[in-house]
């Protein structure tokens, strides 16, 4: 999922945006964030609450 995670930051650096349509792949990208939100705060310099809520309105 990392892989995936870092692509979608490369993207969005360039303005583009990617959409997963497959429900369980959707399913296992939002747990990966949830379990690895800290470390996706502390290599982006965010504060985790603002990271989830960034994540949670992109992911609804």
């Amino acid at each position: 999922m990392y892989l995936y995670w870092r692509v979608q930051q490369d993207l969005d650096c360039l303005g583009e945006v990617i959409r997963f349509i497959d429900p369980s792949f959707i399913r296992c990208h939002r747990q990966w964030l949830r379990k690895n939100l800290a470390g996706i705060a502390l290599a982006e310099g965010f504060e985790v609450e603002e990271l989830l809520k960034q994540s949670l309105s992109e992911l609804n």
